[in-house]
């Protein structure tokens, strides 16, 4: 048992912000606070708002629906999800997700293991990216593509 880990409590609408966008995340549980073995996000998307297509070969993700609808394509199926749906996206499986409510959503992502999400997450605001936007614009691929990428991630092209 690993003596080093301590309760914590995270206020409703508070913890460490990061602004991807169309899509806004508050850390609930960071990863060091689990010796990296989760992170928890509370995130707040727009209207069409969300993440491309992508593999993760290092996490698996798992989503909890809070408020409004979303789409996801998790390997070969496409669903329509909505508050007190889960969706479990393996890693080494494809998989995205978008905002499909126009007054935007609501929900929570469990990485885990957390540790490397993490610091691509800390990579992403620092570099001031935004996964769907810079999926989307010719200037911008390669270097969100090569970030990703520098963290197990890889992202795919529409259709793929």
């Amino acid at each position: 048992m690993n003596t080093s880990l301590s309760p914590n409590y995270v206020p409703a609408g508070a913890g460490p912000f990061a602004d991807l966008g169309d899509h806004r995340a508050w850390v609930k549980v960071a990863a060091e606070q689990t010796d990296g073995a989760l992170l928890i996000s509370e995130i707040h998307a727009d209207f069409g708002g969300g993440v491309p297509p992508h593999i993760h070969h290092r996490e698996d993700e798992t989503f909890y629906i809070l408020g409004g609808r979303f789409e996801f394509e998790v390997g070969d199926q496409t669903i329509e999800v909505g508050p007190g749906d889960t969706v479990f996206g393996p890693r080494g499986v494809r998989h995205a997700w978008r905002c499909l409510n126009p007054e935007g959503g609501r929900l929570i992502i469990v990485f885990t293991p957390g540790a490397n999400f993490q610091a691509f997450a800390l990579s992403m605001v620092q570099a001031q990216a935004c996964p769907q936007a810079d999926m989307n614009n010719g200037d911008a691929i390669a270097a969100f593509v090569a970030l990703a990428a520098h963290h197990g991630i890889e992202m795919l092209p529409l259709g793929k």
